[in-house]
């Protein structure tokens, strides 16, 4: 049992835990580029990418799981996955380029889109996190 009261590992909580801190994060980044604060708001963008690519450890390997066990193929959760690893694959790769300024010129706009990609791929994640280890039966 994870330390969230789930059934999740250890693990699982953690990478939860850890996106949501990353993405507090995040936005705090964009709070600091619409103040001008843009040398606070590259360092802490570059915060959130590094703890985005520290839990896609967990969550490749949980990715791999399902797909060893055929469970990507059976129902709902499977497709959940594959909707949220395809969608933040693409924030985390975009966020990535930002940081390290490669690929992608930083500008409004593909900020802003990288930004949505995060939300979405964090609620994906979060309804994966929440319908899988049933957290509702809990309540």
């Amino acid at each position: 049992m994870g330390f969230l009261g789930t059934v999740a590992s250890l693990y699982a909580d953690l990478t939860l835990v850890d996106q949501i801190t990353g993405f507090i994060i995040l936005f705090s980044a964009s709070v600091y580029a619409k103040r001008k604060d843009l040398s606070k708001h590259f360092k802490l963008a570059r915060i959130a990418v590094f703890l985005g690519v520290v839990t896609l450890i967990w969550m490749a390997y949980s990715l791999i799981l399902h797909f060893l066990t055929g469970a990507l193929f059976l129902d709902i959760y499977g497709a959940l996955l594959i909707v949220h690893a395809a969608v933040g694959s693409l924030a985390l790769f975009a966020g990535v380029s930002f940081a390290f300024d490669r690929l992608i010129r930083k500008t409004i706009n593909p900020m802003r889109i990288v930004f949505l990609l995060w939300i979405a791929a964090l609620f994906l994640g979060i309804i994966f996190y929440i319908s899988y280890y049933n957290v509702l039966d809990l309540i």
